[in-house]
């Protein structure tokens, strides 16, 4: 993290709320209860706004960046394949570990960018985007599993 651009940070971190979105988005689609659909909607929007913030951002500070990542820079932010199996309950009890130990990683990587940033004007964002992973990541562990 800490020879990493912010620019390359905020690449990264918007690539992970974009992939995020997809897969709540995704996992709305097939939930197996009302419950689950409701959860995962709420986390679909919470991420589409999280990777609008990031890509304002990178628009307003970096404008005309682009960047190609790769399979490393992806992994810093998402556990899995980007489009999760959810064939059946076995599969999306899996999509939702994947989903889990995702948020949790993209909330590792907000905590090391808050820790190594010098923009104390990124910060109080960065720690937000942290905490919500984090926050995520509980509340997934709290939906029963699909084959329950």
């Amino acid at each position: 993290m800490g020879r990493m651009s912010v620019e390359k940070a905020l690449a990264i971190a918007c690539y992970g709320e974009s992939v995020a979105a997809f897969r709540y988005r995704t996992l709305a689609e097939r939930a197996p209860t009302p419950r689950h659909e409701a959860v995962f909607n709420e986390m679909a929007e919470e991420e589409q706004g999280h990777h609008q913030v990031l890509s304002d951002l990178l628009a307003k500070e970096f404008p005309g960046s682009e960047f190609l990542l790769t399979p490393e820079d992806k992994a810093a932010v998402i556990v899995g394949p980007r489009q999760l199996d959810i064939a059946d309950a076995s599969a999306f009890d899996k999509a939702m570990q994947h989903i889990h130990d995702s948020e949790r990683l993209t909330g590792s990587f907000y905590a090391a960018f808050h820790d190594t940033t010098t923009r104390t004007d990124l910060k109080p964002l960065l720690k937000e985007m942290a905490d919500e992973c984090f926050e995520h990541a509980e509340r997934l562990k709290e939906i029963p599993p699909a084959s329950a």
